[in-house]
């Protein structure tokens, strides 16, 4: 319930400084009635008397209506001496309010609001190499870290916005602005058993698709025993990290150096990476072979279609393309 203290705080400071300069303003207007009344010569309308009062209250001072009775400056004097008193405490209160809410963005106890931004859910290693890549090649994209067990938001972090708060709960993902975010990503907790850590991101996803049912999903599961249930609770994609990398360290041994090759492939920046085409109109129904005639070229090499959730390598040259396929590339940029 801290988003909502926080709130209430933050709203309860902004009041009392409301209220503060309401009462600066009605006191210095009724000043400036009196000291007109006391000097209409020296202050013809009450609002130049207005206008003396709030820059001698304020300690500004322009000097351009001065009192020249004993009982004007008298007046004078007690607005200065009360102007340094309430504008102290109006610049110590503003500059408080300030620091805490520094300091609450800091802790991860503040709201998300703009829309089409990323979840990334969970802070590990593998959220930290996310977030810097996702950062350099979308800059103007909002990142929204959620995760219970830091104290700070991490550095590399930068312009996003931390959330602390447990995944599985609602409340996380609202104050995260789930509902009109553009893509979540749920890491995996490696630092409890892997049944127990694929069993919360089941429930994590749960829990995002219960707010935004529409947000596109990618998920990091450990091991195969709830690949059932995360794809019943409407995971786009899923990243089966143990398996992954076991087919990496594969391909190194059978072949030295490939884990290289791929992963360069995969890393964003290098001059060859993957990437997907809509099927153009003019190739619809035609066969694999008429897309490699008409879309290869010396720089853009077609590896294969990609079909709903099926995806085809090197398919037969006679294949034919449907409306909704994509075309798989590895294009030198």
């Amino acid at each position: 319930m801290f988003r909502f203290d926080f709130i209430s705080e933050t709203y309860a400071r902004f009041h009392n400084l409301l209220k503060l300069s309401l009462l600066v303003f009605l006191f210095s207007m009724g000043i400036g009635s009196i000291i007109h009344m006391l000097e209409p010569e020296a202050f013809p309308t009450i609002f130049d008397g207005f206008w003396w009062a709030v820059v001698t209250v304020s300690t500004v001072g322009y000097g351009d209506f001065v009192p020249e009775s004993f009982f004007g400056r008298l007046l004078g004097l007690f607005l200065i001496i009360l102007g340094i008193a309430i504008f102290s405490f109006f610049i110590t209160n503003l500059s408080s309010s300030t620091v805490l809410n520094a300091q609450e963005k800091q802790r991860g106890n503040v709201s998300f609001h703009r829309s089409g931004h990323y979840l990334v859910v969970g802070w590990n290693e593998r959220s930290r190499q996310l977030i810097l890549e996702l950062q350099k090649v979308e800059p103007e994209t909002g990142i929204v870290l959620i995760d219970e067990t830091l104290q700070a938001k991490p550095e590399e972090l930068k312009d996003g916005t931390f959330v602390k708060g447990s995944p599985t709960l609602d409340e996380t993902f609202e104050r995260a602005n789930a509902s009109e975010a553009h893509t979540a990503i749920i890491t995996a907790n490696l630092h409890i058993d892997e049944k127990s850590a694929d069993a919360n991101t089941v429930l994590t996803l749960l829990t995002v698709k219960g707010i935004n049912p529409e947000i596109y999903t990618i998920v990091e599961m450990i091991t195969a025993r709830q690949l059932k249930n995360i794809e019943r609770a409407g995971a786009d994609e899923i990243i089966q990290s143990s398996s992954h990398i076991s087919s990496l360290v594969i391909n190194g041994v059978l072949f030295h150096g490939m884990t290289d090759v791929i992963s360069m492939i995969m890393k964003h920046g290098h001059e060859d990476q993957l990437y997907f085409m809509p099927l153009p109109a003019h190739l619809e129904n035609s066969t694999f072979k008429t897309a490699i005639e008409d879309r290869q070229t010396m720089d853009c090499f077609l590896l294969g279609i990609r079909r709903g959730s099926e995806t085809i390598l090197h398919p037969d040259k006679e294949s034919i393309l449907q409306p909704e396929d994509q075309l798989i590339f590895l294009k030198r940029i």
